[in-house]
């Protein structure tokens, strides 16, 4: 399920909130429905301008969905009465989400009427007070927005502990989650593996293999002989995939398959009075797409689990190495003492060329196999494997996708051909 897909309204521009009524989804304008039209719900990807703003301040990018009692303000408009009637979920940014937590009605307001430019005097200043009063009061759970359109964070191999940490605690936490990941049950378990999962990370030669070849990965079937571990959490330096928004895979056991969930990083973009509060209450990662992988189910490139079972191909491939990485002795002294062992996190990069040549035969030697001038996918397939006594048996084996053709060849494109390698600096020749 794509947990980053925003929702608006065709016709006005707004993003909607959502409810959920069984297996039902209603959406809504935000704030209040009265003398409105129609919610129009269409993904904000498909529209030119959207208002994605919080529904207190209408300055802060929200955060947090906030659920409260139904809200009514009756006022006197002329000669007749006027009652508004407002909704029960309120997207609220970091900073207004702040003052909710404190019980500060009277800060939440004054913030507000800030950013509006309304004094006190104003009329509508006692009217705000009051509805942000009965949030405060009435207000029942909250919800982590999964759809805001976070900067991504700057990532290295030391923090992946911390990130790890702080993404156990958001699952633990009381704050609610998208629906594929609310249950309590499902929540205490992803938490419970990942605190026994290794930590991948990759780096940035290998970020960019990923990439590179991500898009025209065939279809390969996702099972036990391609994962590296039972599970693990596996994180790259940048946004990898198609729509360039996952930095994080995990991927947990479950009966005949796995819980896979891609994250998207929290980098900046806010104030730094707020950034402590963001690391505490959510930290750098968030769910952007949950879903059961059955075992031997297909994913291609284009899926948005691709990167990761790209980067198990190249693995299983023996393309790649893991090492353990050496992390900063605080941090490993630290993680000892609250849980008993050190952290397990390892480093994948592009295994090394092999350096040593073999000269072409002279004259009339054997005939060798014509090199490739490229490396390209093959497709999976199954074969009759040789073996027993003088190889005279056969056995149906299943072969894997892999990159075929020298390591020091440019990769084949459907349409682009890219260099893989370092980037070296241009010598003022090169015809692209």
């Amino acid at each position: 399920m794509n947990l980053a897909t925003l929702i608006a309204c065709a016709t006005c521009g707004y993003a909607l909130t959502e409810e959920h009524d069984g297996d039902d989804v209603i959406y809504r304008h935000p704030v209040s429905e009265d003398g409105r039209h129609q919610p129009a719900p269409i993904a904000a990807s498909l529209l030119g301008d959207v208002y994605d703003r919080c529904h207190i301040c209408s300055a802060g990018q929200p955060v947090w969905c906030y659920r409260t009692a139904e809200l009514e303000a009756q006022g006197i408009g002329g000669s007749r009465e006027i009652i508004q009637t407002y909704n029960t979920r309120w997207h609220v940014c970091l900073r207004c989400a702040q003052l909710i937590e404190a019980d500060d009605p009277d800060g939440l307001t004054a913030t507000s009427a800030a950013y509006m430019r309304w004094r006190p005097a104003d009329p509508r200043y006692a009217i705000l007070s009051m509805v942000h009063r009965a949030i405060v009061l009435t207000r029942e759970s909250r919800r982590l927005l999964t759809t805001t359109d976070w900067p991504p964070a700057k990532l290295t191999p030391d923090m992946l502990p911390k990130i790890r940490d702080r993404l156990t605690g958001l699952l633990r936490g009381p704050a609610d989650l998208a629906a594929p990941l609310h249950a309590p049950h499902t929540r205490r378990t992803l938490a419970d593996e990942l605190d026994r999962a290794p930590l991948y990370w990759v780096n940035q030669e290998f970020t960019d293999l990923t990439n590179e070849v991500t898009q025209d990965q065939p279809p390969a079937p996702v099972n036990d002989r391609i994962a590296p571990s039972p599970s693990g959490l596996l994180v790259w330096p940048q946004p990898v995939g198609a729509n360039a928004l996952a930095t994080a895979i995990s991927w947990t056991p479950q009966a005949h398959g796995w819980h896979m969930i891609c994250y998207r990083s929290i980098g900046g973009g806010l104030a730094d009075d707020l950034m402590p509060t963001l690391r505490h209450d959510i930290g750098w990662l968030v769910p952007i797409h949950s879903e059961h992988v059955a075992r031997d189910a297909t994913v291609d490139g284009n899926h948005p689990l691709g990167p990761l079972i790209t980067c198990w191909l190249l693995m299983n491939q023996q393309m790649a190495e893991t090492a353990s990485a050496t992390l900063p002795k605080a941090v490993t002294k630290a993680y000892q003492r609250r849980h008993g062992r050190a952290p397990d996190v390892r480093l994948v990069q592009i295994k090394p060329p092999c350096t040593t040549s073999t000269a072409s035969p002279q004259g009339g030697g054997e005939r060798t196999r014509a090199t490739s001038a490229y490396r390209y996918w093959v497709s999976g397939h199954e074969r009759n494997q040789a073996y027993g006594p003088g190889r005279r048996l056969r056995k149906r084996v299943t072969i894997e996708p892999f990159l075929k053709g020298p390591d020091d060849k440019p990769i084949k494109l459907s349409t682009t051909v890219r260099m893989l390698g370092r980037r070296q600096p241009s010598d003022g020749n090169d015809p692209g």
